[in-house]
């Protein structure tokens, strides 16, 4: 997450509230502060006072918020900086916005699941084992030509790659990767001899955005033989696609014996993870 910025107050973004307050709790209306955290624009302040109310229990599911106008008055900003603060919170699952009805605390929030970017030889050096990988192919292509990266246009040049993960020398994971050469051209001179694909890349390649699809299956007799287990084991496999402004950097695949390998992560929102929630 980048950095919130400090921006100068102008106009009616002076930042404070005034003494007296919309939706008094007496009155049947929302607990309401005024106080924002000075840091950075005065829409993330408003975004992050908002769905702290939220987080914290203080405004319950479907309680309505009051209007703009009254959160203006209440953070002595502007219409436009509140209607981005609401905005944003909508989009995030915190409120429901109700045409002529006004705006509520959403009776569900849809969180995001984020799984773990995190190179495999961290995991094995953390569980205390010793990590090796195994480059078994590598190949320059172009996309179209025995293989298809679907958001990929065709004759993109490509570099395919497919390796072994071992842990205390047990194989525990396959790797089969494809990394977009226009993106990351110097890939094609980096031989892997000492850091794995998956460690490099996430070294040097920035990305702004990446899509998981995870699944339970059963080895196959080819990934049976090569993980060192019976055929119809059970695996976990993951296909994930990482982007960088709108262009694919990397598409892998990886095959990891059930047994021999976990995964975790956690449900996080932009506003939870600014609030340190």
């Amino acid at each position: 997450m980048q950095g919130l910025v400090r921006q100068g107050l102008t106009g009616q973004d002076r930042g404070g509230g005034p003494a007296s307050q919309p939706g008094d709790p007496a009155q049947g209306g929302l607990p309401l502060d005024g106080a924002l955290d000075g840091r950075g624009p005065l829409f993330d302040q408003i975004k992050r006072a908002v769905a702290g109310q939220i987080l914290r229990g203080r405004w319950q599911a479907g309680q309505r918020l009051p209007n703009e106008a009254e959160l203006s008055s209440l953070y002595g900003v502007s219409r436009q900086t509140v209607h981005k603060a609401i905005a944003l919170l909508a989009r995030e699952g915190f409120l429901v916005r109700r045409r002529r009805a006004g705006t509520f605390v959403a009776t569900s929030r849809r969180d995001r699941f984020a799984l773990p970017i995190e190179d495999i030889g961290d995991v094995v050096a953390r569980e205390g084992r010793v990590y090796e990988f195994r480059i078994r192919d590598r190949r320059s292509l172009r996309n179209g030509e025995g293989i298809r990266w679907p958001d990929l246009p065709d004759g993109t040049p490509i570099l395919t790659l497919e390796c072994l993960h071992f842990s205390d020398g047990t194989p525990i994971q396959h790797e089969r990767r494809l990394v977009n050469l226009d993106v990351v051209p110097e890939v094609i001179d980096e031989p892997f001899d000492v850091v794995a694909p998956s460690r490099w890349l996430v070294d040097r390649v920035p990305w702004s955005s990446a899509d998981h699809t995870v699944r339970a299956v059963n080895a196959t007799a080819e990934m049976a033989a090569l993980l060192g287990v019976e055929a119809g084991t059970a695996c976990l496999s993951i296909r994930r696609q990482t982007m960088h402004l709108s262009r694919p950097v990397t598409l892998v695949h990886f095959l990891s014996v059930g047994d021999r390998f976990s995964l975790s992560g956690s449900s996080i929102t932009d506003s939870a993870t600014e609030l340190n929630l």
